[in-house]
């Protein structure tokens, strides 16, 4: 018993060892099955991000066509596709990035499991079992073999298996298959009707342009189809370079509805054509199925993983078109549409590196790739600015050593622009920047997931969609500049990141994971290049002229003044052109935890300004000040007026309280998020604990809104409020009983009109600084209506000479109507005048005074500005020396031995 126990154990280990050693010499087989299958296809790799995957094909190296009209690169493809299930994207790799996505690959992903959709048949029943006749065998064989056919050519040419499935189903409805007895009609008409079974699982399939070999083309099987998400395609054939607007664009409308009508009209007789061939049983064989004439793919350069759709979608409308002149000459179309299905607008814009000639990609494929590679010592990659500079000058010298060396010629401005499109997109924001690039152009926004939803850009008050999408790739590379800038940690732990961009002129903010559940996601906030002036907010409508002397008499007045607003609403704006009407001679001190006012603009034009930064508002670094604790080393630091960026926190009770008893000094000017007089009122006092008795020491509420004339998707910015503060003796008053409305917006006429107490003079603010000018209240409106002329002569004159709204011009027309007035009142003794009819005669003399300098002013700054020519500091300097007489001639150059 045990001896046969033992001969059955050594038995099974034979066996197990006999199994072991066919499995062993399987393995290299299948191994070998593998490599072959991976050889087969191209060298491909999977880019998988939280929200989107990319199958990456590496067509650098290939001999073949890399398209998908090439037989064997459409076999790999497919080969791909079949593995790699699930993808959002399919790259072609090469000279250029071609993308498909969208529609266009899902149709791909359709002919590719058309192989398993006609595999799946091979083995079915294509004869009955009960079939007695003696051609049984040979009908199966056949008919297998049709099958097997049609299953081999769709792993290569799937239309070419689909017309060819026609053709035999085509041929059975002709009568041209003999059916001898009933019973062979039968069976035929079985088989029959598993092609039709087949045609019908691919009937789904669109149609596509088949061509003979001879050229000519007789028929399309696959419709137009879209090679991106919304908007279109690009072909590098394609020019980018559009001018104008309507006209052309309505030209070549009309010139695609003639092609679309000639091409119907071709179809119909190419379509006729092919039936007489099909009358004359000629085979498929020749057939060229143009598969890329209607699958569309994305084209972009290598160096931007980013999306930019060219084309508009079909439902919009055109509307308008301009161009954009950066830096270094660079020209940009950018082109508006209107969607037809819903109340939206798109912005495209069209950068000239999409369209690239070959030559020209190589030579910066290749110059990018050194510039990756270069690992520079000494820069301090915190400085934007300088880093900017450091990488053009780089890639200017790499590019002349690349020319020299294959002796081909590049123009001097040419040489510039590919120095700065190299900058742009390895030290640069890429995209983005053009985008910032556009003065109409205030806020941009990337949502997250940011691969799969188009930037948005806030246009003059108005939120459109553009056809840019960024990559993870491009966000990653952003937010590690910006970490790197700022100095700040971003990550899971500190998910946020807000910093100034200076040299774009920009306040960003980034969120992230986990606060942003789907990825990176940010928000560009442009500041104007150049200081807001009150003639240049007269001149959008954001105020009136009386509006604007108003609130010059305000800030000479050293009122103590809030900016409330939501978000967007010009709050800032508008503080940072009430700053330039406080007399230069006064100091001026801003706390501020992201940077938006313009304070080294001001320092420049000859204002005394100390900037203080606190830390953010969001999230709390060490290596900051509180606000609280910046207020208070402010108010130790001397008399000045005191600006606050945003009035949020605790630092309030700080404030309010310096305000009451006059350490301020001066005025206290704020910006504060609310929408009217009652609201700032309930947040200050019952949210932020101020007592109402010290908010009383605000002299005025200024409230900016975003105005949507008619119930219209624009947004206007208007200041539709400008309330005093009335030193009422109740203790605790109403918001109704505290505020007095000195303008309110008319949206009937777009404009701010007077209040009830302007009008009956009974404003208490004026009445206060007349008092503490020690002047009348007549002669403190009369003051108001100086201003009012004079900013409304400015905004008028700025129409026509732009450069007089700006910052420079308005400081020199403050600065001499200050003078003005107090040469004026040296010369009267320092007193008023008593008689209303001197008063008036005093005012108008000194308006006259004033626009005489202004006219002298506005012209020899007009001539400065036409032949500046980069030039204009200069300019300016000998503008100012001829209007105060002090032309200085040049000093005699002796020449000595």
């Amino acid at each position: 018993m045990g001896v046969s126990i033992l001969n059955i154990m050594l038995k099974l280990q034979d066996a197990a060892c006999s199994l072991q050693d066919t499995v062993k010499s399987l393995i290299p087989c299948l191994l070998q099955v593998k490599d072959k299958e991976e050889e087969k296809n191209c060298p491909h790799r999977i880019k998988q991000t939280k929200n989107r995957k990319t199958i990456v094909i590496n067509c650098r190296e290939c001999e073949a066509g890399s398209s998908l009209n090439d037989p064997q690169c459409r076999e790999n493809i497919f080969g791909i596709l079949r593995r790699e299930v699930h993808a959002d994207c399919l790259v072609l790799s090469r000279l250029y990035e071609r993308d498909y996505e969208g529609k266009s690959l899902s149709l791909l992903y359709d002919l590719a499991g058309f192989k398993g959709t006609v595999a799946a048949y091979r083995s079915i029943e294509v004869v009955p079992e009960a079939c007695a006749c003696p051609e049984k065998k040979a009908c199966s064989l056949e008919r297998k073999e049709i099958i097997a056919s049609l299953s081999e050519t769709v792993g290569t040419d799937p239309l070419k298996a689909r017309l060819e499935l026609g053709e035999l189903i085509h041929k059975k409805k002709a009568g041209r298959v003999p059916e001898t007895t009933s019973i062979c009609l039968e069976c035929s008409e079985c088989f029959y009707s598993i092609l039709n079974e087949i045609e019908e699982k691919i009937s789904c399939f669109p149609e596509v342009q088949i061509t003979r070999k001879s050229g000519k083309k007789i028929e399309t099987l696959i419709k137009n189809t879209p090679g991106e998400i919304t908007p279109a395609s690009l072909s590098r054939n394609v020019s980018l370079s559009l001018s104008g607007a309507g006209k052309k664009q309505e030209n070549n409308r009309q010139e695609n509805e003639r092609k679309e009508n000639q091409r119907q009209e071709n179809e119909r007789k190419e379509n006729q054509r092919q039936e007489n061939e099909r009358k004359e049983n000629k085979k498929p064989d020749d057939n060229f199925f143009a598969y890329e004439s209607r699958i569309k793919s994305h084209v972009r350069p290598p160096f931007s993983s980013s999306r930019i759709y060219t084309e508009a979608p079909e439902n919009t409308e055109f509307l308008e078109c301009y161009d954009i002149n950066g830096r270094e000459g660079r020209n940009l179309e950018v082109t508006i549409y209107r969607y037809t299905d819903r109340p939206e607008r798109l912005y495209m814009i069209r950068p000239p590196e999409y369209n690239l000639r070959q030559e020209e990609l190589r030579l910066l494929e290749k110059i990018r790739r050194k510039m990756i590679r270069h690992r520079p010592k000494d820069l301090a990659f915190a400085d934007p600015t300088g880093a900017r500079e450091y990488f053009k000058r780089l890639a200017k010298d790499l590019l002349g050593e690349e020319l020299l060396e294959s002796g081909k010629a590049c123009s001097p401005d040419e040489l510039e622009s590919y120095a700065d499109l190299l900058a742009r997109y390895t030290n640069g924001l890429g995209i983005v920047e053009d985008l910032l690039s556009d003065a109409r152009i205030t806020d941009v926004y990337i949502n997250a997931p940011a691969d799969t939803n188009p930037v948005h850009v806030v246009m003059e008050g108005e939120e459109c969609t553009s056809n840019v999408f960024l990559s993870q790739d491009d966000l990653d590379a952003l937010v590690s500049r910006f970490r790197t800038i700022s100095g700040r940690p971003f990550g899971e732990a500190v998910p946020v990141l807000e910093l100034n961009l200076e040299a774009f002129g920009v306040r960003v903010s980034v969120i992230g994971d986990p606060l942003s559940a789907n990825g990176l996601a940010y928000a560009f906030r442009k500041h104007s290049l150049t200081p807001w002036t009150l003639p240049k907010l007269i001149n959008t409508g954001s105020i009136s002229p009386f509006a604007a002397g108003f609130l010059s008499f305000l800030m000479d007045g050293q009122a103590s003044v809030l900016v409330a607003g939501e978000v967007g609403a010009g709050k800032t704006s508008l503080m940072t052109a009430m700053l330039l009407e406080i007399p230069q001679k006064y100091r001026i001190l801003t706390i501020e935890d992201t940077h938006e006012l313009p304070t080294e603009q001001l320092q420049t034009l000859g204002w005394k300004v100390q900037g203080m930064s606190s830390h953010s508002s969001v999230l709390k670094s060490g290596a900051e000040m509180s606000p609280e604790t910046a207020l208070r080393a402010a108010l130790r630091l001397g008399s000045s007026s005191l600006v606050l960026g945003e009035v949020r926190g605790p630092e309030v009770k700080v404030l309010y309280e310096a305000m009451q008893v006059g350490n301020t000094g001066n005025s206290v000017i704020g910006t504060i998020h609310g929408s009217s007089v009652e609201n700032i009122y309930e947040r200050v006092v019952h949210t932020l604990g101020v007592p109402p008795a010290s908010f009383k020491a605000t002299d005025a509420v200024i409230i900016c809104s975003g105005i949507r004339p008619g119930g219209s998707m624009k947004k206007l910015k208007r200041v539709s409020r400008i309330s005093e503060v009335a030193g009422t003796s109740i203790e605790d008053p109403e918001p109704s009983e505290l505020f007095r409305d000195i303008m309110y917006y008319d949206a009937a006429q777009d404009c701010l009109l007077a209040g009830e107490v302007l009008e009956q003079g009974q404003s208490e603010l004026i009445g206060k600084i007349a008092l503490k000018w020690g002047i009348s209240i007549d002669s403190a409106l009369k003051n108001i209506e100086l201003r009012t002329r004079i900013k409304e002569r400015i905004a008028a004159e700025g129409d026509r000479s732009p450069f007089l709204l700006e910052a420079d011009a308005v400081s020199e027309a403050n600065n001499m109507f200050w003078l003005l007035s107090d040469s004026k009142k040296a010369g009267n003794g320092g007193f008023e005048a008593d008689l209303g009819a001197s008063l008036r005669d005093e005012s108008e003399e000194l308006y006259r005074q004033w626009e005489t300098w202004f006219e002298n002013f506005s012209r020899v700054w007009d001539g400065a500005e036409k032949k500046g020519n980069g030039k204009r500091g200069s300019e300016k300097q000998l503008a100012q020396e001829k209007l105060l007489g002090k032309e200085k001639q040049l000093p005699e150059i002796k020449i000595t031995s």
